[in-house]
């Protein structure tokens, strides 16, 4: 019998579903830039802050 041995995530991986569980709670964050952030975070491109400024700004119109 084989038994599956669950993957942990990793702490990064950890601390970005806690932030988005976040964001999502917040109206300043539609769903569109939320969509945005995470693909962002998929690539790895979530550090870079212009990336990130660029999302919010040209999906909200407004930086927050």
């Amino acid at each position: 019998m084989t038994q599956e041995i669950p993957m942990q995530k990793s702490l990064i991986e950890q601390i970005l579903d806690e932030m988005f569980v976040n964001i999502e709670r917040r109206e300043e964050f539609d769903k569109q830039v939320i969509k945005k952030l995470k693909e962002l975070a998929e690539s790895g491109d979530l550090k870079k802050a212009p990336q990130v400024t660029k999302a919010i700004k040209s999906l909200s119109g407004r930086i927050l």
